[in-house]
């Protein structure tokens, strides 16, 4: 394993040792922050829809599946499956037109119109089906409107990742960037929550609600870009270098542009850039070109049909069959314990996401796998012994397990997967890699959905076998092709796969040079003059 490089926790910089007291870290997290609640949107499932979807029936008596149900007159078989279908499959065809966007105009403006989009088919799916229309014209509204919400969202989950890595400070980055998906729990537990509030909605505001409050997310998302800035990297790209080093002085120095980490980060990206696309043009093809492309790649497609075929989607298929057979069968009871589960996930996600760079990612993978594999062993043994026995004892063993199982998931599988597969890539390769993640993640997900049902309604609790085998391989792929990342910027770390440990400390040693060139040059003409107006003070290190 190489050696970790120190430059980046010793050089000076002019910001406050604590984040909360610094004005340019707490505007840097703020837009970070701002930017993850793009994935709330799939934590906010259209709580009818997943009832219907889930053959267990989670919420059957849930006024808000009656009045959706009467509202539509009752659609059944392939209308319904479209209807379900129409949220995730445009995504696998717009994220690709989320890199070409954020490559040619930048990654606000693809972040903005992909929320945009969300936005406006959220209001459509809420105000457009009328108590006049008809019930196959509303659900052909409802059915287009979740589509635009499924097209959008593949732009925004492509240009929000990249973007939080490249304008995250470079302390900050590994826990900002990591806390992304942690908010689809925000959407999860809002989304319970409305399931229990919608039992006392009368009439067709049960269903309209959770649709209504899916707005909020991308709204949010737009408000933030109105003072969130452009990608550093992005602008030295189009070769906008003042913009990207006014930026970068702005918010990781408080407006200092001589400052020695704003430097050292400027010249680190234009050398790294420059060596990029000298002589060359970014394409899909270049993950086949080079040995550590190729290794990009699989552990890319390994980590977006991981998050879904880890044995999550069905472990949560199959909670409410085990509520029921232990007696939980209250509408009430059921969502109460499924709120329950969601602030767990989120505890314990967020938890990782801050702690990222103290772990490692490396160490943080391997824990989660071997406690899922234990969990795993556990639920399908209690399972088991429950289907040949009849035990109520072994079905409520079934609970705790299915918790401890979320909490392994959650430690890794949630937080690390999206910035990992962002990091680990170059510039050119950032949001191709991310629109391969979203595309191939969301047809995964698809064919995990359709499967799952069928072969557990066949083969019962045997099916978890399966997910013990593909854990068994995670755990052995994870352990060989996994490397940590940890305390390196986002243009070192993409040095990682190619084996390049000596040229990081070239490049450090590069990059310092060149700051030491441009302050004898007079390259910072602020100096002590924009320093003394700082309200921040140097330190070496942020404590987040």
């Amino acid at each position: 394993m190489m050696q970790q490089t120190h430059t980046l926790q010793n050089i000076p910089n002019n910001t406050n040792e604590h984040w909360y007291k610094d004005p340019a870290l707490k505007a840097n997290i703020a837009h970070c922050l701002g930017l993850c609640v793009v994935i709330y949107y799939l934590g906010l499932r259209h709580p009818p829809t997943q009832v219907m979807l889930d053959d267990a029936g989670l919420l059957n008596g849930l006024q808000a599946v009656t009045a959706w149900n009467e509202f539509f007159d009752h659609p059944k078989g392939t209308i319904l499956g479209l209807y379900a279908a129409s949220l995730y499959l445009p995504s696998i065809v717009t994220a690709y037109l989320g890199d070409f966007l954020s490559q040619r105009f930048g990654r606000r403006v693809t972040l903005a119109l992909g929320s945009f989009l969300v936005l406006a088919g959220g209001f459509i799916n809420t105000f457009a089906n009328s108590a006049e229309a008809s019930a196959i014209r509303s659900l052909d509204t409802s059915h287009w409107s979740r589509a635009i919400i499924g097209g959008g969202g593949g732009l925004a989950k492509v240009a929000a990742p990249a973007l939080i890595q490249e304008i995250a400070h470079p302390r900050l980055r590994p826990m900002l960037a990591s806390c992304y998906y942690p908010f689809f729990y925000f959407g999860a537990l809002l989304s319970a929550l409305l399931c229990f509030a919608a039992l006392y909605i009368p009439g067709d505001w049960s269903w309209r609600t959770p649709s209504i409050v899916q707005v909020v997310g991308p709204l949010f998302v737009l408000v933030t870009l109105i003072s969130c800035p452009e990608s550093p990297r992005w602008l030295v790209s189009k070769d906008r270098i003042a913009e990207a080093s006014a930026i970068l002085s702005k918010y990781h120095a408080n407006g200092v542009l001589d400052d020695p980490l704003v430097q050292w980060e400027l010249a680190e990206i234009q050398m790294v850039l420059t060596k990029e696309r000298v002589g060359h043009h970014a394409s899909y093809r270049d993950f086949f070109m080079t040995e550590g492309n190729r290794r990009r790649l699989v552990v890319l497609l390994s980590l977006c049909v991981g998050t879904n075929w880890v044995g999550n989607g069905i472990v949560s298929y199959y909670l409410t069959p085990v509520l029921h057979s232990i007696g939980i069968t209250s509408p009430v009871q059921i969502t109460l314990l499924t709120s329950g589960l969601a602030i767990w996930n989120l505890i314990l996600a967020f938890g990782a996401a801050l702690n990222v760079e103290r772990f490692g990612r490396r160490p943080l993978f391997l824990v989660s796998i071997i406690g899922m594999l234990i969990s795993y062993a556990l639920i399908m043994g209690f399972s088991a012994g429950f289907a040949t026995t009849g035990s109520h004892a072994m079905s409520i063993a079934v609970v705790p397990s299915i918790f401890l199982y979320y909490g392994f998931y959650d430690i890794a599988w949630t937080p690390l997967p999206v910035p990992y597969t962002a990091e680990i890539l170059p510039f050119g390769l950032r949001t191709k890699g991310l629109a391969l993640f979203t595309s191939v993640g969301t047809m995964a997900n698809s064919f995990n959905q359709f499967v799952n049902p069928i072969a557990l309604q066949t083969l019962k609790w045997k099916y978890y076998a399966v997910y013990i085998a593909i854990l068994l391989f995670y755990l052995v792929f994870a352990y060989f092709m996994y490397p940590e990342t940890r305390h390196h910027t986002i243009e070192e770390v993409s040095m990682i796969f190619d084996k390049r440990d000596d040229e990081i400390e070239k490049l450090n040693e590069l990059a310092l040079r060149e700051v030491g060139k441009r302050a004898a040059d007079g390259y910072a003409h602020h100096g002590e003059d924009e320093a003394s107006k700082s309200k921040g003070s140097c330190s070496h290190r942020e404590n987040v």
